[in-house]
């Protein structure tokens, strides 16, 4: 796999078939995401769409006939390539899928790991709809594993404080993000850091249960090695912002939460997700981890039946 010709050679995402370079295939390939060669009907292209001034890499997984669209945000430090037990789900759900990677993760240009305010990743998923608006089938979904739910929260909290249409129909939460575990003291050791360093070295962790996928994502090549300071302060800033919001979001979202997360503190984010969204459906996994699209397949199996049912439910 070789990333910068990845990224050389993206070519603008259309919605029409395109024959993929050999070093795409080969980037499919090593991260399992060529769902089209294993389901039946299943079209998939890479390609980016320009965003205030990034280039967002993007997968554009489509079926004839799809009952609707889901947008999938991953997490900090991720990248779709991670992604694929949640991809596969959907598409067998009947879905379309819209995956990218977010500024500064995986193909995606942009300074690593980092963002200079919360509103940018706000701004990136709303030109991404908009691109996709005139293509991608309603209704909408989104997906998001936790630093994506906190971009989704955003949006949505944006759209209802200004008394705009909610463009998505359903929201799937995966260890939302609000505050990270032990938020206080990383938050206290963070303006502690900030005025001598720009950034430390990232301490990869084990953050799901299935040590073959482990050890595939601690020796991943797209993976950031660095955690800026900035995009503590940007998260830091954003928490605030959201934290203090009197707006009600008028979608009923499904939260899926691990309990044994130390990643994200699962147990005041739900209280806080509570307060700005109207009735969450909330499923919590015994003894589950952070990283919830690449836990154990038995923890797999049983949230996306949880899924399943409740999405069908709404619907029908």
């Amino acid at each position: 796999m070789d990333r910068l010709k990845l990224i050389s050679g993206m070519r603008p995402l259309s919605y029409s078939q395109v024959t993929p370079h050999p070093h795409e295939t080969a980037y499919f390939q090593y991260y399992e995401i060529d769902l089209e060669n294993s389901i039946p009907g299943i079209s998939h292209c890479l390609g980016y769409v320009s965003s205030n001034n990034y280039r967002i890499a993007c997968h554009l997984y489509t079926r004839l006939e799809a009952k609707g669209s889901v947008f999938l945000l991953h997490g900090y430090y991720d990248h779709v390539g991670l992604f694929r037990h949640v991809i596969r789900f959907f598409l067998e759900q009947g879905y379309n899928v819209l995956a990218y990677d977010l500024p500064g993760h995986g193909l995606s240009s942009g300074k690593p790991a980092t963002i200079e305010d919360f509103e940018t990743y706000r701004l990136v998923l709303e030109d991404l709809m908009n691109y996709c608006d005139p293509i991608l089938p309603k209704p909408w979904l989104a997906y998001g594993q936790s630093t994506g739910c906190a971009i989704i929260t955003e949006l949505l909290n944006h759209q209802a404080k200004n008394k705009m249409p909610l463009r998505f129909e359903q929201v799937i939460l995966s260890a939302p993000l609000v505050r990270p575990w032990l938020w206080k003291l990383s938050r206290f050791q963070l303006y502690l850091a900030r005025p001598f360093l720009r950034q430390i070295p990232r301490k990869f962790k084990d953050n799901c249960r299935d040590e073959t996928f482990l050890d595939k994502a601690h020796n991943d090549p797209l993976a950031p090695k660095i955690l800026p300071t900035q995009w503590v302060s940007a998260l830091d800033r954003w928490i605030r912002r959201i934290e203090s919001s009197t707006t009600q979001i008028a979608i009923s979202p499904l939260i899926i939460q691990g309990t044994n997360d130390t990643t994200v503190d699962g147990q005041y984010n739900i209280k806080a997700l509570r307060k700005l969204y109207k009735s969450p459906q909330v499923l919590w996994l015994d003894g589950a981890r952070h990283h919830l699209p690449n836990e154990l397949q038995k923890t797999r199996e049983y949230y996306m039946r949880w899924l399943s049912e409740s999405m069908n439910t709404k619907h029908s």
